[in-house]
C-alpha cells in the first residue's frame, strides 16, 4: 500500500505542482489530534535538544514540510521555507516532517547530515514508518501544511511554486490572531553546532587536470584545488554563499557540485545558484556563463541565449560531443542540456521532463534526476539518481545499462534486471570500465561494458569511514569517484573526506588534506569556544631554554586532523611567535626573554574517540606563561 502512495506521489510531482493535491485529514479530529500526531515520535528529532511536545504546538502557526531528502523538488523548496522563516519570526513555527523514499534515508544520522548540508535550521521528525504523512494523507514530496492556532488546517500545498500563496495566508493568520500567538522558543539544538569544523564540508564533485586535484567543497561554497597528495594549493570563493562573480577572494557559490577542466579553465556548475560558472586559473577570475540565478521550468530550450536562460540544479558536466560543448546534467528539469561554447547558448539534448526511465531519442526518452557524466569512446554515460540507475547516451539515443523504474532499488550485483543500486550520484567510464559511487549503498560499484555486469569493488554496503581491504572498507555517501592513473579518488561526501582506491594493491585510504605553507599565521582571540580553566592560572618558564609542550590525550582518542585545530604561542603585544601543526601533538619551544614579558598559549583543539560513529569534542585554551629563572621546562595539556 505505501509503495502504491509513493508512485501516485511521484505522478502528482511529473504532472507539475499543483496545489491541494492531498486529501484533507480526517474531519472527525480534534485540534489535539494534529498536534498529537506531529509530537507521536518520541525519538528521532533532530535540530531540537529534546522531542517537541504537546505543550510545545499549542497557540502556534504551524507550517509542515514533508520531504525526503533525495528529492530535487525538496530541495528547491528550501530556500522558501528559509525565506519565511526569516520574515515571520517566531510567529511561525516550521517543522519538517522527514518521511523516506529510499531505505537509507530512514537512518536518523543520515538524515542529520542531510540537514546539516542543506543548511535547515528548523525542528525535523524521522516519519521512517509513514504515520505523520498517513495520518495527514499526504501524496505528494514537498507538501506544506498550514496549521492554525487553535490546531486546524488551514491550507494544504503540494509541489514546489508555492512560496507567495503560502506567505499571504500565514499573514491573514499573524494578522487574525494578533496578540494571541504562542512565540515561546522551541528547543531548538541545531546539529551544526554539534559538529565539528573540517577542512572539507560535503565535497561533491572532483575533476583532474595539469597535475592538480579539484574539489567542489560543497558546503563551504567554493573550490578546492590541491595536489592528489593532498596539499591544498589553492581555494576559490569567498566562503559566503552567493552569486558574486570576480577574484576568487570575491566570488561566491551555493553549494557547486559538477566541476570539469580544460587548459587552465574549471567549469563549475553552481547547483543551488542555478548557474554554470567558469573559473580562469590564469587570471583568477570567476565569471558565469549560463543561467539568470532564477529556477527553471523550460523543459524545450533549443539554441536559447545562455545568459537569458534559467537552468535547474545543475549537478554534473562534461564534455560531449566534443570540447566546445559541455553536457549539463540538469537534475532539476530530469534532463541533459548542452552549453555551445562558440555561440554562448543552451539546448536540450535528452530528457523530455517526465521523471521516468524511458529510452530512446529525444523527446521520447525520459530522465529521473541525473547527477553524474563521464564520458569516453563517443558515448556519454550518466547517473540518473532517483531510478537508481546507469544509462548511456550515443548518437542521440539512450539507453539503461542498469535499473528500471523510480521505486526499484537495493543492493545486488548482475545483469540488468538483476542488478540493484541505491541512489547513486557520480561515476567515472572508461572503455573497459564503469566506477560508479553507489551513494545510498555507501559502495564503489563496477560494471563491464562488454558483459553488462555490475559488480561491487569497494565497499560492502554498510555506512561508516574505514580505510583497509576493498571489501571491508567503508563508506558515507560517496558522491563521485575520478580515475588518475591507478588511483579512484572519491568524493566520500558525508565523511568530509576524499578517499583513495589504490586499485593494483586494493586498498583503500583516506587523503590527509594540507593547508598550503603559506597559511594564513594564527591570531589572539579574545573569546575561545569551551575555554577551559588550568591550575594554577599561570605557569612559569625559563627563558631561552627548551620548553616541550604536549597534548595529552587519553587512551582511545586522537586530533581531528580534519579539523582546524590550532596551538599557539603569542607574545606580550599578541603577536603569534610559534605554533603547531593542524595533527601535532608535541611542540619544542624556546621562549625569548623581553621585559616584563608574558607569554599567552592559546588556541582550539578538536578531538575525537578511536572508534566508528565516534563523539568528537573541543577544548580551548589561554594560558599565561611568565618568563622566570626557574620556570617549567614542560607543559602538559590534557584533553
Amino acid at each position: 500500500m505505501l509503495k502504491l502512495i509513493i508512485k501516485i506521489a511521484i505522478c502528482f510531482l511529473i504532472l507539475g505542482s499543483v496545489p491541494a493535491l492531498a486529501d484533507d485529514p480526517n474531519p472527525d479530529m480534534q485540534p489535539s489530534d494534529l498536534h498529537r500526531m506531529i509530537t507521536s515520535h518520541p525519538e528521532g528529532w533532530l535540530n531540537t535538544s529534546r522531542p517537541l511536545t504537546l505543550e510545545d504546538l499549542k497557540g502556534r502557526i504551524i507550517l509542515l514540510d514533508f520531504w525526503t531528502y533525495c528529492c530535487i523538488n525538496c530541495m528547491h523548496v528550501i530556500p522558501d521555507l528559509q525565506y519565511l522563516e526569516g520574515k515571520f519570526g517566531n510567529d511561525l513555527t516550521v517543522i519538517g516532517i522527514h518521511s523516506a523514499k529510499f531505505q537509507n534515508e530512514r537512518d536518523s544520522e543520515n538524515i542529520r547530515q542531510a540537514i546539516l548540508r542543506y543548511g535547515i535550521h528548523h525542528p525535523v521528525v524521522n516519519d521512517a514508518d509513514f504515520s505523520i504523512w498517513n495520518g495527514f494523507s499526504v501524496h505528494a514530496w514537498p507538501t506544506f501544511i498550514l496549521i492554525n492556532p487553535e490546531g486546524i488546517v488551514e491550507t494544504i500545498y503540494s509541489g514546489e511554486g508555492n512560496r507567495n500563496a503560502v506567505e499571504q495566508d500565514i499573514e491573514q493568520l499573524r494578522q487574525k490572531y494578533a496578540g494571541n500567538l504562542n512565540t515561546t522558543p522551541l528547543p531548538i539544538a541545531l546539529e551544526e553546532g554539534k559538529q565539528p569544523p573540517s577542512a572539507l564540508s560535503f565535497p561533491g564533485k572532483l575533476a583532474y587536470g595539469d597535475g592538480k586535484l579539484f574539489v567542489s567543497d560543497s558546503r563551504h561554497q567554493r573550490i578546492v584545488v590541491m595536489t592528489p597528495d593532498g596539499n591544498v594549493t589553492d581555494r576559490i570563493g569567498s566562503g559566503k554563499t552567493g552569486h558574486d562573480d570576480g577574484s576568487f577572494d570575491q566570488a561566491s557559490f551555493h553549494t557547486p557540485q559538477g566541476i570539469l577542466y580544460k587548459n587552465h579553465v574549471l567549469y563549475i556548475a553552481d547547483t543551488e545558484n542555478h548557474l554554470l560558472r567558469a573559473i580562469d586559473l590564469n587570471k583568477k577570475q570567476v565569471t558565469t556563463l549560463a543561467g539568470t540565478g532564477e529556477q527553471a521550468h523550460d523543459h524545450d530550450a533549443k539554441n536559447k541565449p545562455a545568459l537569458e536562460t534559467p537552468l535547474s540544479s545543475p549537478w554534473a558536466l562534461a564534455f560531449y560531443p566534443d570540447d566546445k560543448h559541455i553536457a549539463i546534467a540538469m537534475a532539476g528539469t530530469h534532463q541533459l542540456w548542452s552549453y555551445d561554447m562558440k555561440t554562448k547558448t543552451v539546448s536540450v539534448i535528452a530528457g523530455n521532463g517526465d521523471e521516468s526511465i524511458d529510452d530512446g531519442k529525444y523527446p521520447h526518452n525520459s530522465l529521473s534526476q541525473p547527477s553524474g557524466l563521464s564520458v569516453t569512446d563517443d558515448k556519454l554515460y550518466f547517473i540518473d539518481a532517483e531510478t537508481s540507475s546507469l544509462r548511456v547516451l550515443e548518437k542521440g539515443d539512450v539507453k539503461t545499462l542498469i535499473g528500471s523504474g523510480l521505486f526499484d532499488f537495493g543492493y545486488k550485483e548482475g545483469a540488468k534486471g538483476t542488478a540493484l543500486m541505491q541512489h547513486p550520484l557520480g561515476l567515472f567510464a572508461d572503455p573497459s570500465e564503469v566506477y560508479v559511487a553507489d551513494s545510498y549503498n555507501h559502495s564503489i560499484r563496477r560494471f563491464d561494458p562488454a558483459t553488462g555486469v555490475l559488480s561491487d569493488f569497494a565497499g560492502h554496503g554498510v555506512r561508516g569511514r574505514k580505510d583497509g581491504p576493498l571489501a571491508t572498507a567503508e563508506f558515507n555517501e560517496p558522491n563521485d569517484v575520478l580515475k588518475i592513473g591507478d588511483k579512484l579518488y572519491v568524493a566520500d561526501t558525508n565523511n568530509n573526506a576524499i578517499r583513495v582506491i589504490d586499485v593494483a594493491n586494493k586498498t583503500v585510504s583516506t587523503l590527509a588534506v594540507h593547508e598550503p605553507s603559506n597559511a594564513k599565521t594564527p591570531e589572539f582571540s579574545e573569546q575561545l569556544p569551551n575555554l577551559q580553566k588550568i591550575n594554577p592560572a599561570e605557569v612559569s618558564a625559563a627563558a631561552d631554554t627548551p620548553v616541550m609542550i604536549t597534548i595529552a590525550l587519553a587512551k582511545g582518542w586522537h586530533i581531528n586532523a580534519d579539523a582546524p585545530s590550532y596551538l599557539a604561542l603569542f607574545d606580550d603585544k599578541k603577536k603569534s611567535v610559534a605554533w603547531f601543526d593542524r595533527d601535532a601533538v608535541q611542540k619544542q619551544v624556546i621562549l625569548p626573554t623581553f621585559a616584563g614579558g608574558v607569554f599567552h598559549l592559546q588556541g582550539t583543539l578538536y578531538y575525537c574517540e578511536d572508534k566508528q560513529g565516534s563523539q568528537c569534542l573541543l577544548k580551548s585554551f589561554d594560558i599565561p606563561i611568565r618568563i622566570k629563572k626557574d620556570g617549567t621546562k614542560e607543559l602538559v595539556l590534557k584533553l
